[in-house]
């Protein structure tokens, strides 16, 4: 469950295509990504990352339906993924492709589960500080 493979539905009305790779660590998401031109196919971006701590992460949403899996995470702040393709509202979705289904449902629950406890230790130590 190191890594799985994704892809960014419907980037710039369909005139562009980006697909990466989304990992967990032990304090956020990263996702690298790199967007290809859908008219000749041959312009690619340089290969982007964007780190999506767990105190930042509101929710993880995993969906999986007959033909597709998809991957929402919405987080608190728009700068967090306001330079990810499709990012909207602080939300960004993820297409998966069938074969990692039960990976990415992993990903989700674990980054669900770290994202709690990491908002539970900073209310700890808020606490603590009164």
């Amino acid at each position: 469950m190191d890594s799985i493979p994704v892809r960014f539905p419907e980037i710039y009305q369909g005139l562009a295509d980006a697909e990466g790779v989304l990992r967990i660590s032990s304090d956020a998401l990263t996702l690298e990504y790199q967007v290809k031109d859908n008219l000749i196919g041959v312009v690619k971006s340089g290969v982007s990352t964007a780190v999506i701590p767990f105190d930042h992460i509101d929710e993880v949403d995993f969906r999986s339906k007959f033909l597709w899996t998809s991957l929402n995470i919405r987080v608190d702040s728009m700068q967090i993924v306001g330079d990810v393709p499709g990012a909207k509202q602080g939300a960004i979705k993820l297409k998966i492709p069938r074969r990692y289904k039960r990976e990415a449902a992993e990903i989700a629950h674990e980054a669900s589960i770290r994202s709690s406890q990491s908002k539970l230790d900073r209310l700890e130590g808020d606490a603590d500080a009164l």
